[in-house]
Order: C-alpha cells, then sequence, then structure tokens
C-alpha cells in the first residue's frame, strides 16, 4: 500500500516538475515584480505557490468534469491563456511599471499577478492542467489520489523557493539592469502567447479537418 502511495508522489512530481518549471519562470516572477516592495514579491511568491497547487489538485479531482459540463476543450484553455499572456508581456515590452517612489506612494492597490498570469496560465497551463486530467484515469484508489496530490504540494513548495530566490536578482541588477531583463522576458513571454495561441488554433483546426474524413470510413 505504501509503495503506492510514494510511486504516486514520485511520478506526479517527475512528471509535473519539467511542465510547471518553476526554476525556469523564477526570471520571468523577477521581471513582473522588480519595481515592487520585497514583502509584495514575497507575498506574491507565497499566493502563486498556493494557486498552483490548488489549480493542479482541482485539475486532478475535478477537471474532466468541468471541461464536459462547460463543453470547453483545453485547446480551448490554451488560446485564452495565451490571449492574457500576451497582454501582460506587451505591457512588460513597453515599460509600464511604476519605477518612483512617487509612483510608488500612489500606488496602494497594487498589481496582482499571483493567479494570473502567473500561476495560470505560465506555470499550471494546459499542459500540466492535462497531465493532471490524465493521472486522474490512472488513479485507482484514494492512495494513489493521495500521492498525487502530496507531488502537487512539493511542486508548490519548489515554486515558492524558487520564486524568493529571485529576490537577489533585484538587489544585483539594479534598476538599469533590471529595467532591461524586463523588456528582454517580456519579449520571450510573448512568444510563449503567440505560441499557446498558435497551438490551440491549429490543433482546433487538425480537429475539424480530420472530423470529415472520420464521418466518411464510419459512413
Amino acid at each position: 500500500m505504501w509503495h503506492e502511495f510514494l510511486y504516486a508522489v514520485g511520478i506526479s512530481i517527475a512528471a509535473m516538475f519539467p511542465i510547471v518549471n518553476p526554476v525556469g519562470h523564477a526570471p520571468m516572477f523577477f521581471a513582473m515584480t522588480a519595481d515592487e516592495s520585497s514583502g509584495f514579491r514575497r507575498a506574491q511568491a507565497f499566493k502563486i505557490s498556493l494557486w498552483v497547487t490548488a489549480i493542479l489538485a482541482t485539475s486532478l479531482l475535478l477537471g474532466r468534469w468541468v471541461l464536459e459540463f462547460f463543453g470547453i476543450t483545453l485547446d480551448d484553455l490554451r488560446i485564452a491563456g495565451g490571449l492574457l499572456v500576451a497582454h501582460t508581456a506587451w505591457g512588460m515590452l513597453n515599460n509600464q511599471s511604476r519605477m518612483t517612489n512617487d509612483e510608488h506612494a500612489a500606488a496602494a492597490d497594487k498589481t496582482d499577478i499571483a493567479l494570473t498570469p502567473m500561476a495560470t496560465p505560465i506555470l499550471a497551463g494546459p499542459g500540466s492542467m492535462s497531465l493532471a486530467i490524465g493521472m486522474s484515469t490512472y488513479g485507482s484508489s484514494w492512495m494513489n489520489y493521495s500521492g498525487y496530490l502530496l507531488g502537487f504540494t512539493v511542486i508548490g513548495l519548489i515554486t515558492w523557493a524558487s520564486f524568493l530566490s529571485a529576490e537577489r536578482l533585484v538587489r544585483f541588477l539594479g534598476v538599469n539592469g533590471a529595467g532591461a531583463l524586463n523588456r528582454i522576458l517580456g519579449l520571450f513571454i510573448l512568444a510563449i502567447a503567440v505560441n499557446l495561441v498558435l497551438t490551440g488554433i491549429r490543433n482546433i483546426l487538425s480537429v475539424r479537418a480530420t472530423a470529415p474524413e472520420l464521418v466518411s470510413l464510419l459512413s
């Protein structure tokens, strides 16, 4: 029994970690919060880790039912997420940030990036959601599901630790370096957004193109 539990924990971490890629996405988090306070970044890192864990767990437990209920496909989520990421990236490229002390004082209502776009779709996007949903088809007992959920919690903790370490980049680069990195990463994030949208459109068109052929074969 415990062997089954530990196997579920290990396989969920090994399969999900490269897709979520919290270490690789830490510079993106830095770029989006480089002009904010240290306390704000720590709070955002904690909230992002919670949201990532919650999204993966929800996808595991309720994903198939939610998609079927609303008639939504993973490609629909991929396109919507790509548009949201593109909006964030465009603001980074145009340097729409609050860098001066006066602007910081006036910006009492800070932008919350925890749920969107960081937790989803950048970290827990359609790929990780579909993987979690796929795991639910293999979970044959509560031990499997408990192991998967613990593995997702470990992914959330790794995300938290990775994003907390991104704060060191702020002190190392300074204001000018932060601005330059912000624009560079904005370009890469925009490329990710384009890829999400194009992949979703390509998959939808592929399904529609093959559907008539399937109908003719079955008739």
